[in-house]
């Protein structure tokens, strides 16, 4: 079957978590977010604000942008191949673009997500997606999802050639680096999800690669709930730092691939505001969005053998 497959045309679904277009996607881009409950307008109005101040997200861009990137280097070594884009949340719906790639033809499928992390919060809902997906296919059709390209040597470098280009436009010797990942509710570690090892390898390595001297990994974003988030968050992290003197402080997001509403709202405007109300000054390593680091990980995600 194997090798079978190899002769044929190679289909991927590159899978995002997805991202509203305009303010009228935004009501029904939160339910679909929060499992079917009908957001109140005040949230509306609040997630509207927050969105209007970073000019929307890019990440449709983004990621339409990695997908023909993606398919023209597969092409170099599967001519022939196809990548599909599909979302978790709002459209392109990962359970109606498998039925489409089976009705183009395909009968197997490599499913890769556009982040590096192959925890079980981020990785179940997109494998919900594509058992909905497969069921609603009118021939059938295989999807071999692959997560796990952390430690892709690829996404290690991008972080470590980025950080180092940032770190020589300061002058500051006492500066320090942050390297930051989404925070989760604290039951989800409870319950055994790798995540934070998962994040906290990356930052491990990127560090050792980059040779940093004075650096944190730190958690960014929690929700707005009562119950415990994992730590350190950010802010407590950077209070840390300048009384230890590091009055310029670098942030390098490492727990996504591209510029979206946790980058470009809670660190560009939250976390920047509660830097310089501390007298420190913030700066940011560019996402990877669709350099060609993320696009060759992802192809080896894609070209690598199946575990038998």
């Amino acid at each position: 079957m194997r090798g079978a497959r190899a002769k044929e045309p190679l289909g991927v679904l590159l899978m995002a978590y997805g991202s509203p277009s305009g303010p009228e996607d935004l009501k029904g881009y939160l339910t679909e977010v929060m499992h079917g409950a009908t957001p109140d307008a005040a949230l509306v109005q609040e997630y509207i604000r927050r969105y209007e101040l970073i000019g929307w997200s890019p990440q449709n861009r983004i990621t339409a942008s990695v997908r023909k990137k993606l398919e023209l280097r597969l092409q170099r070594e599967r001519p022939g191949a196809r990548v599909y884009l599909a979302t978790k949340h709002w459209a392109p719906n990962i359970a109606t673009v498998i039925p489409e790639a089976a009705r183009d033809g395909f009968r197997h499928l490599v499913a890769v997500p556009l982040s590096p992390y192959a925890s079980i919060w981020i990785m179940e809902p997109y494998r919900v997606g594509v058992a909905e997906g497969i069921r609603a296919a009118s021939t059938p059709i295989e999807v071999d999802v692959r997560g796990g390209w952390h430690l892709d040597p690829n996404w290690i470098g991008y972080w470590v050639r980025a950080i180092r280009a940032e770190l020589e436009r300061i002058a500051d010797r006492q500066r320090c680096v942050l390297l930051s990942a989404h925070s989760l509710p604290q039951r989800f570690r409870d319950r055994g999800d790798p995540y934070p090892e998962l994040v906290r390898a990356t930052a491990g390595e990127i560090a050792r690669s980059a040779t940093l001297d004075r650096w944190s990994f730190t958690y960014q974003s929690p929700g707005n709930t009562t119950e415990p988030w994992l730590g350190p968050l950010i802010e407590e992290v950077m209070t840390g730092w300048k009384e230890r003197g590091a009055r310029t402080q670098l942030i390098a997001s490492v727990g996504f691939a591209f510029d979206h509403l946790e980058v470009l709202y809670d660190l560009d405007v939250v976390v920047r505001e509660y830097a310089e109300s501390l007298g420190i000054e913030y700066r940011r390593v560019p996402m990877p969005n669709d350099a060609n680091e993320v696009v060759d990980a992802l192809a080896s995600t894609a070209l690598r053998q199946p575990v038998p």
